[in-house]
């Protein structure tokens, strides 16, 4: 049987459908039976499939211009010396 700390360090291996058959199944019937490594698991799958499903889009370029205005700004107060 899988513990939490186990379980959730091979999550990520799980959601990407890698690792053995047997870790599968064990990691399956742990998130089974653990309501707090099943939220993070379903929160996980359901962040990932928002992410990969998300349709890109283009920003408009007065915002884009706004956005780079200012980073340079914050990047620039960075790069001064303190007062």
């Amino acid at each position: 049987m899988l513990t939490c700390k186990e379980a959730l360090a091979n999550l990520s291996c799980y959601l990407d459908g890698d690792g053995t058959e047997d870790l599968r199944l064990a990691l399956e019937k742990h998130i089974a039976r653990c309501p707090r490594c099943w939220v993070v698991f379903d929160s996980t799958k359901k962040t990932v499939r928002i992410v990969t499903e998300a349709n890109p889009f283009e920003v408009p370029l007065e915002v884009s211009a706004r956005l780079y205005e200012r980073l340079a700004q914050v990047l620039s107060q960075a790069d001064a010396p303190p007062a």
